[in-house]
């Protein structure tokens, strides 16, 4: 078949068979990092890979982590700037700075050209969540954090390895910045070989099918995937839609709650986002830049329309977006951004669906709940080495659709549910932890005809002294928590405590850092996701099963469902049962 010339019927067959076999090398290159890591976040699912055509066209991703990914085009062409007229085979970039194309800085881009008979045909693109990237905080937050120069070390795009040649002075500059440069090393590596696994993967295709007929297909997979998302706009009413959410704070210089606005305006022919009216950028760790607004706004859309839909420059195309300068969204230098992934993220999926709900309610979600999550870093008496882990990942629920409930005890909406949770067992191996309970939590769902997702807690006793603990993101407030649909009700907020070894309990705030010490607990509470419909519409066979697997307790079922369980477990009565039904 290669250098065979394809057309009609036959266009379409090998546009399906080289668009799955980039998915495939996609998903190849994502799982080669997580096999590979030396740390527990990128076994976590933290990570995205990409491959790009020559020119810069997004053919392909696997998407682990969605927010990684949709920064990747903003990234791409900060590094083509740069490198663009000298690239090499053999080369190999990287990339953290969130003023260069970048999300956040602990999200490290790694970049190699591949090409076939001397000619540059594709990118391959690896990103993953890097246990330390420099500055202050806990496994790359800072609350603390005033400006960029607190938040971390920026990396423009630079070259690790110039036509297969390691770069030892650029590594130097780079490691020497980092205190766990034995993980971050390893990780690095690690999505590099991702990246070359990904090189001789498209080799292969391209010696199968040859440069010409790959190139056609990528064309036609394209605009097929342009058409299939003006299709999915198009099922929405045109019109112009707004939409405001919240995030709690900005951490230690900023502890207002902080709000994003939008404007959609929805036509035939795509959707614009604008931003402008935000609020404007904070001193803080919280603030967003163009790369992060951009994906956070795609992944926002791209949840609301067919999961079938292909992310890639035929369907990304047809959102644009507007943003000030200045904002909370557009951050400008020296800006700190460490946190942009997580609650300016959030607020702007929100946001999305909000708008999605107006323009086509019966494809949007109901809302997420809000990362609150802990990061700990220090040294682990039992080898004498440093760690940095996530013990206490986020495990709320996810928001109600039209015709089915939310995800119970699932990763928060930036993440789409893509990451896991870390294994207990695997993280009391790597660090000094021990979990006392990680559970689901009855009454944690927002109500509704679909109710939300369950939220969940993590009981985590640390078995070491001086630990230093992040707790990072949003959701513990009323008007942050997660948000319900036509009629649907939102969960109660999250919240995170310490009980110290002396029996005193603390609240923790949102965007501090603590310390603990051996036999201190800490406890996150997930809340759940939002409703969807009003609650009383809700089938009651489907309470009643509620009630039996401790998602909602009997007094609920009878509160806020209408469903009275007889000896609060079993089967609602039947008098109960017929006024339901005349009601």
């Amino acid at each position: 078949m290669s250098g065979t010339p394809s057309d009609g019927a036959n266009d379409a067959v090998l546009a399906t068979i080289v668009a799955n076999r980039f998915r495939s090398i996609a998903t190849i290159m994502a799982d080669t990092m997580v096999r590979t890591s030396r740390s527990p976040i990128f076994q976590a699912l933290d990570v995205a890979s990409a491959i790009f055509h020559a020119d810069g066209r997004l053919i392909s991703v696997r998407d682990y982590n969605p927010l990684l990914a949709g920064s990747l085009p903003t990234a791409w062409r900060a590094m083509y700037k740069r490198f663009g007229g000298e690239v090499l085979e053999g080369d190999v970039y990287l990339l953290n700075d969130p003023f260069h194309g970048n999300n956040h800085p602990p999200d490290v881009t790694v970049f190699r050209p591949v090409f076939y008979k001397g000619a540059l045909r594709f990118w391959t693109l690896s990103k993953g969540h890097n246990a330390d990237v420099g500055g202050g905080g806990v496994c790359g937050y800072n609350p603390e954090a005033a400006d960029i120069y607190d938040d971390a070390l920026r990396i423009p795009p630079v070259r690790v390895y110039r036509a297969g040649k390691y770069e030892r002075d650029v590594w130097e500059l780079i490691l020497l910045n980092i205190r766990l440069r034995e993980i971050v090393e390893g990780d690095l590596h690690c999505q590099i070989g991702a990246t070359k696994v990904g090189e001789v993967e498209l080799i292969t295709m391209l010696d199968k099918f040859g440069p010409e007929p790959v190139e056609a297909a990528i064309n036609h997979h394209l605009q097929a995937t342009r058409e299939h998302m003006l299709s999915e706009i198009r099922k929405m009413r045109p019109g112009v839609y707004r939409a405001e959410r919240t995030f709690d704070s900005g951490g230690k210089f900023h502890r207002d709650p902080i709000t994003i606005r939008a404007t959609a305006t929805i036509s035939a022919e795509g959707i614009v986002v604008d931003l402008s009216e935000s609020d404007a950028q904070v001193v803080g760790f919280v603030n967003s830049t163009q790369a992060n607004t951009s994906s956070a706004v795609t992944l926002g859309i791209f949840a609301a329309v067919d999961p079938e839909l292909r992310v890639n420059a035929g369907s990304i195309g047809l959102i644009r977006i507007i943003s000030k300068p200045g904002t909370i969204v557009d951050a400008v230098v020296p800006a700190a951004t460490t946190m942009n992934s997580i609650s300016p993220a959030e607020c702007l999926i929100d946001c999305m669906w909000l708008i999605v709900a107006q323009a086509r309610p019966e494809s949007s979600n109901a809302g997420w709940y809000h990362s609150l999550c802990i990061g700990a870093e220090g040294l682990d008496p039992r080898t004498g080495q440093l760690f940095a882990t996530f013990p206490t990942p986020g495990i709320g629920g996810s928001g109600a659709t039209y015709g089915f409930d939310g995800w119970d005890n699932i990763a928060a909406a930036g993440d789409m549910g893509g990451t896991t949770i870390t294994d207990a067992e695997l993280n009391e191996l790597y660090s000094p932890f021990t979990y006392e309970a990680i559970q689901m939590d009855t009454d944690s769902a927002g109500a509704g005809r679909w109710r939300g997702g369950a939220g969940g807690s993590v009981r985590w006793r640390s078995d070491a002294a001086n630990i230093t603990c992040v707790c990072f993101g949003s959701g513990a407030l009323p008007e942050t928590a997660a948000f319900g649909l036509e009629g649907g009700d939102g969960p109660s907020p999250s919240r995170v405590t310490v009980e110290r070894a002396n029996g005193t309990v603390e609240d923790v705030l949102p965007n501090t850092l603590i310390t603990v010490n051996k036999g201190d607990i800490l406890v996150t509470q997930d809340s759940g996701g939002g409703g969807y419909g009003n609650p009383l519409d809700r089938d009651v066979e489907l309470v009643v099963d509620d009630v039996l697997n401790d998602i909602v307790s009997a007094e609920q079922a009878e509160v806020v469902y209408g469903v009275i369980i007889e000896d609060g477990r079993g089967y609602p009565t039947a008098a109960r049962t017929s006024r339901r039904a005349s009601a």
